[in-house]
């Protein structure tokens, strides 16, 4: 046991990948055992990409068309892609012999269906078999976060609103947190507001509808637009801007969540008919005005008056002619990125779901029913054992 468990405090590896499913992000985070704020530490974090081929059966997987023997090997490789990126951000910390207490694998999500509108069944599917990785890092693995708050009546997202606030809760400053990855997703934390009322919901696309006009329209090769550069020189149009947000998801009042259901190939094939004809920077300028609005709708949404902050995370974060877009909409509130917390913007996530499962490993809930709309708080998740015997 390291001292700082000694003195209070769990290591905890978080591992993540989002819709926009590009690879895997882990993070290697120091968690207070106790108290009524348990803000995480950063120790290490590592990215590990997905090669291409898997890359494309995931997406398949998340469109619905990859057979199912196909899906049963994706659901391990994802898991070794996870393993690589945990032993990465492991190894930056080796010399001084930390082990993890406890992995939390959000999984890749594939399928997500929290009122039953497509399947008949209430559910939300991460693939990514936890086993793998308990097997390879020695410890109990977290996954399968999502179906408890479902099974209350719950959207089974977001959940990382309840990190958001043990990291970022002000008594005198009213903040969002803004998470820019496939999908744009906001917490919002009142000042000097208990749990109880947070708020959280999903706004809209980021970077799924940018990466997806980068992958048919953009240089060969390239997954998403670097910093923004190419949309950089491009003009929204406001007209294509407004029509896509008069789409009954942003008019709908949280609890919410999406993904590629909502802003998948359907959302990409009606976005390129719309701007036939328009050049590629003016088409992905117009996307990223579409997510600049619905963030603009979303934090209007989200409580009285505009916050005090908004702090970015997630890989639009890094985004420059996105972030631009929100600022414009978002007049005489400071935008700024999770830095400003102490939470590096490509670690934010997996950070999130290293706390939640210490949380379910200490038998302490995961959720925020003010923010997933469930009938009340749950430990989340499912507890995979390391295979050797204590």
């Amino acid at each position: 046991m390291s001292r700082a468990d000694r003195v209070g405090y769990a290591h905890a590896v978080g591992i993540m990948s989002g819709t926009s499913a590009d690879g895997v992000d882990a993070a290697l985070t120091r968690i207070p055992r106790g108290g009524l704020r348990r803000p995480s530490e950063l120790l290490a974090s590592a990215f590990h990409p997905y090669p291409d081929s898997l890359r494309r059966r995931v997406l398949g997987a998340q469109e619905g068309t990859l057979p199912m023997r196909d899906l049963f090997a994706v659901h391990v490789e994802v898991a070794e892609i996870a393993v690589a990126a945990a032993l990465a951000a492991l190894a930056a910390l080796a010399a001084r012999g930390i082990a993890p207490t406890v992995v939390g694998f959000h999984g890749q999500t594939v399928f997500h269906d929290p009122h039953g509108e497509r399947s008949g069944k209430r559910l939300s599917i991460q693939i990514g078999e936890p086993a793998v990785i308990a097997a390879a890092l020695g410890c109990p693995v977290v996954s399968n976060f999502r179906m408890a708050d479902i099974l209350e009546g719950g959207e089974g997202a977001p959940l990382v609103p309840r990190f958001d606030y043990h990291q970022a809760a002000s008594k005198t400053r009213d903040r969002v947190l803004l998470n820019l990855g496939g999908i744009a997703n906001l917490t919002r934390i009142p000042a000097g507001a208990g749990l109880d009322r947070v708020i959280a919901f999903d706004c809209g696309p980021a970077n799924m509808l940018l990466d997806a006009i980068v992958g048919a329209l953009g240089p060969s090769g390239a997954r998403f637009d670097a910093g923004g550069a190419l949309a950089d020189g491009g003009h929204a149009s406001e007209e294509v801007v407004r029509d896509f947000l008069s789409e009954p998801f942003f008019a709908r009042r949280p609890p919410k969540s999406a993904g590629r259901e909502d802003f998948g190939a359907g959302y990409l094939s009606r976005f390129l008919a719309r701007t036939e004809g328009m050049a590629l920077a003016d088409r992905l300028r117009t996307a990223a005005a579409i997510t600049g609005l619905a963030v603009a709708r979303g934090v209007e949404m989200s409580g009285k008056g505009a916050p005090h902050e908004v702090y970015v995370s997630g890989g639009g974060a890094k985004n420059t002619t996105l972030i631009a877009e929100i600022r414009a909409r978002l007049h005489g509130t400071k935008v700024e990125t999770s830095e400003a917390l102490g939470v590096p913007v490509e670690a934010k996530e997996a950070m999130a779901f290293a706390f939640l499962a210490f949380e379910s490993l200490s038998g302490r809930p995961g959720n925020v029913p003010s923010a997933t709309g469930a009938k009340r708080e749950v430990v989340l998740g499912s507890i995979t054992p390391p295979p050797r015997p204590a």
